[in-house]
């Protein structure tokens, strides 16, 4: 389905339930793709399953930081290359369905129990990783926050598999916390192999990142070919607020 404004696509999302994904552009004649996309998650809220793709042909840090606030599964630059996009869509395809799967499990069935589960211990570790400072020690907290969050990544990979969670920034800052909590380093690629995309979505938000001061670089010195990837406290800030989000998804709809 296509639409020639932002006002015919809200009409055609209030028609169809049915849609998935909204692919927008950044510039419209009368408002902004951020404008009609902030307007869709607001309207269909009870819809947490839709997923938003940005097209710009003006990459800004700004934009990047407003596309993941709005929890947009991706946003591609022009002239968006065909393969690029197909990659795209197929992971919010996937994400969208296992949202879906979510929102049609029963709370008193198995798997309702265990999303019911999996949405505490995100709040739980929400609560534990909120006072993490910069250079904190293995203390007993940490360690207990390190469980939880591998506790949330084996249940969500166990019920539904690793679409049912954010798009890859928010997989990004998972990997990162789990290294930060473990006094581990994370290099470039092992971080874009552990948000589960494709790869030149993966760097381009590694970028993103950086830019928007939730990750830092740090070279390692034994290796000056190789450059490690931090969490900064903004970072373990909005880490703690996608926790929070998440356990809202889960239980949220019902």
């Amino acid at each position: 389905m296509t639409a020639g404004s932002a006002s015919d696509a809200l009409a055609l999302l209030r028609a169809s339930p049915g849609i998935d994904v909204v692919l927008s552009d950044i510039v419209m004649p009368t408002t902004t793709g951020l404008e009609f996309l902030a307007q869709v998650r607001d309207e269909f809220a009870d819809r947490p399953w839709l997923q938003l793709l940005l097209i710009t042909g003006q990459a800004s840090v700004e934009t990047a930081v407003a596309a993941m606030k709005l929890d947009a599964s991706d946003y591609l630059l022009k002239p968006v290359e065909p393969k690029a996009l197909r990659e795209s869509v197929t992971h919010a395809l996937a994400r969208a369905g296992s949202i879906r799967e979510i929102s049609d499990t029963a709370l008193d069935s198995a798997n309702g129990l265990a999303l019911k589960k999996l949405a505490d211990t995100a709040r739980e570790l929400a609560t534990r990783i909120s006072g993490f400072g910069a250079g904190r020690k293995d203390t007993e907290p940490t360690v207990e926050a390190l469980k939880l969050l591998h506790q949330l990544q084996d249940a969500r990979s166990s019920i539904f598999g690793p679409a049912v969670m954010p798009e890859p920034a928010w997989e990004m800052l998972a990997e990162l916390m789990r290294a930060r909590l473990a006094g581990q380093h994370v290099s470039v690629t092992s971080l874009a192999l552990a948000s589960s995309s494709p790869m030149t979505t993966a760097l381009r938000r590694i970028e993103d990142l950086i830019q928007g001061g939730l990750v830092v670089r740090i070279p390692d010195p034994g290796d000056r070919r190789r450059t490690h990837i931090e969490l900064t406290q903004e970072g373990v800030m909005r880490m703690r607020l996608f926790l929070e989000g998440f356990s809202k998804i889960v239980v949220g709809s019902r």
